[in-house]
């Protein structure tokens, strides 16, 4: 099967799931008030995920730890320990607690994510190329159209919709790249699992 037919089959699944099978008939929204800043909830670890443990303990290892399908890494003196769906603070604490036990009595150490694999932002429709990218904060949607290689030269490039999903439901949210271009309105920025439909234009 050739990759165009996977990504397009794959696609044609993540819109079902989003309940957008009849996307390009409804009469969609402009831009709520208040979305153009948003603040996501804070990323959690995922299957997939890269997070980097910084030592500032005298034997205890700095590294990067990569999360396995069952959720989990593997630290020095610690042994396996559960991670996906926490944070990295809790991750932190975590281990601390584990270090305790054993022969450390005062450790410390850091957790940030090194790469966000779990959380990603997909763009379909009529782009150069269309695909899930790893969100990263405070990314926009020209940005992102911008990792998709751009826009065809057959996009609609005023009737943009973002699909979030919000409180169990599908927000639906027209875009226009033009107005965000023309300074018209702010550039809009998007969150972990948000889906980017890209429409034609007809003339």
């Amino acid at each position: 099967m050739k990759p165009n037919t996977i990504f397009t089959l794959s696609t044609v699944i993540l819109l079902v799931s989003f309940g957008c099978t009849g996307l390009f008939k409804e009469k969609k929204v402009k831009v709520p008030p208040g979305s153009y800043d948003v603040t996501p909830a804070p990323l959690v670890i995922g299957a997939g995920d890269v997070i980097a443990i910084t030592s500032f303990t005298e034997k205890l290892p700095t590294g990067e730890f990569s999360v396995n399908e069952q959720g989990t890494i593997t630290y020095p003196f610690v042994g396996t320990i559960g991670v996906i769906g926490k944070k990295p603070d809790e991750v932190r604490r975590t281990i601390i607690e584990k270090l305790k036990d054993g022969f450390f009595r005062n450790p410390v150490i850091y957790v940030s994510f090194k790469l966000n694999k779990s959380q990603t932002i997909t763009v379909f429709g009529f782009v150069k190329n269309p695909g899930s990218f790893v969100y990263e904060p405070q990314i926009t949607i020209l940005e992102i159209l911008a990792k998709s290689g751009g826009l065809l030269t057959t996009a609609d490039n005023e009737s943009i919709t973002v699909i979030r999903k919000q409180l169990g439901r599908n927000l639906r949210i027209k875009v226009s790249v033009n107005d965000i271009t023309e300074g018209k309105t702010p550039n809009f920025k998007l969150l972990p699992g948000d889906l980017i439909v890209v429409p034609e234009r007809f003339l």
